[in-house]
């Protein structure tokens, strides 16, 4: 009787686990599950005190938990499409500009690619901005920075401090809320016209 029973138990574990194995194997791989963060894009977050306009947004950032991408969705209300210069992820903490480490413009004409508000894209490690010479600083007492901004994020785990490469590297800034959206505009192309921070996304908005 005893190994009649344990005969149906080792049945039943090895039905179970042909059932599970797909699911456990499929989500092993890292591209069924995700990590999501999102910003939302306000004037009030640009650091140009004389901005004074309408527009909002909002975006979204998703990553497969291999880390292999990074799926971006942003709407945006109240700007004119035909008045658009620049669109990008920077890495700086509230309130502080910082790096490109995004350009948008490399998915199209962003006066089309944001033609209807919407803008949804695809970035991977070759999209993520590099520099490997770094532009000169401003000169004394010039009293401000010039365009063009500087580019490449610094990753503040490694020493020396290396420019982040990888969506990995990305992944890890947005953790941290040192990544942020910023759109740029005709009248706003230094500061920008909408800037959003970028945090961990909340389950219900």
């Amino acid at each position: 009787m005893g190994k009649f029973l344990t005969g149906i138990l080792i049945s039943v574990l090895l039905v179970l686990m042909m059932l599970f194995a797909p699911a456990i194997a499929a989500q092993s791989f890292g591209d069924q599950s995700f990590t999501e963060y999102e910003g939302y894009l306000h004037p009030a977050q640009e650091a140009d005190p004389d901005l004074k306009v309408e527009s909002k947004g909002y975006g979204r950032l998703k990553f497969p938990r291999n880390l292999s991408s990074g799926q971006v969705d942003v709407q945006v209300m109240g700007v004119d499409p035909a008045n658009i210069t620049a669109f990008h992820i920077h890495c700086g903490a509230p309130g502080v500009l910082g790096p490109i480490i995004v350009d948008f413009s490399q998915f199209g004409d962003l006066k089309s690619t944001l033609k209807t508000g919407k803008f949804s894209a695809t970035v991977v490690n070759k999209g993520l901005t590099f520099v490997k010479q770094a532009p000169l600083p401003p000169k004394p007492g010039s009293g401000k920075l010039t365009l063009p901004l500087p580019e490449g994020c610094p990753s503040d785990i490694n020493f020396p401090v290396q420019q982040v490469q990888t969506i990995a590297g990305l992944e890890a800034l947005a953790r941290k809320g040192a990544l942020y959206f910023n759109l740029h505009t005709k009248g706003h192309e230094f500061y920008g016209e909408l800037r959003g921070q970028i945090y961990p996304a909340e389950t219900a908005h």
